[in-house]
């Protein structure tokens, strides 16, 4: 029976995240980004970053991640405390720049506080919302259009 059940998890877990995929390659079509790119891991999040915010907060986002994973593997391994906290610092960092990220993401479909927190707490599900829903794309607040910014 627990075998049936694995089964079961497995292939509804594999199900959600082809929805989740659609609905990535729905949302890069939406801003004009080719829908495959939204398949290959890491390069989506990366035009993720493209299309709501700056790509180099993409770069700043993965280099402390891998920064904190190797502060915490040295700080278990060799029991250095500061590294563990240098490493649980970095971590808050990067939730901060996350949450701003989804806060732009938000921004970038035409929502506002309510997507993001949907975006931040409940990702696949939002993601799939704005891919299949009315969401439209308006734009990347950062990227200057025709000599203006997008409000703040």
């Amino acid at each position: 029976m627990l075998y049936g059940n694995s089964l079961l998890y497995s292939v509804l877990a594999f199900v959600w995240y082809v929805l989740y995929v659609i609905g990535l390659w729905k949302m890069f079509e939406k801003a004009g980004e080719a829908g495959w790119k939204s398949i290959i891991p890491v390069y989506n999040i990366y035009i993720e970053y493209k299309i709501c915010w700056q790509t180099n907060m993409f770069w700043t986002f993965a280099g402390l991640s891998i920064l904190s994973g190797l502060l915490y593997g040295l700080g278990v391994t060799y029991a250095i405390m500061t590294l563990l906290y240098l490493s649980y610092a970095l971590t808050l960092i990067n939730a901060v720049i996350r949450a701003v990220f989804y806060y732009n993401l938000s921004l970038a479909y035409g929502h506002g506080l309510g997507y993001f927190l949907g975006l931040y707490l409940f990702n696949s599900i939002f993601v799939i919302l704005i891919g299949f829903g009315s969401s439209r794309y308006v734009g990347n607040r950062y990227h200057h259009s025709g000599g203006h910014m997008y409000a703040l």
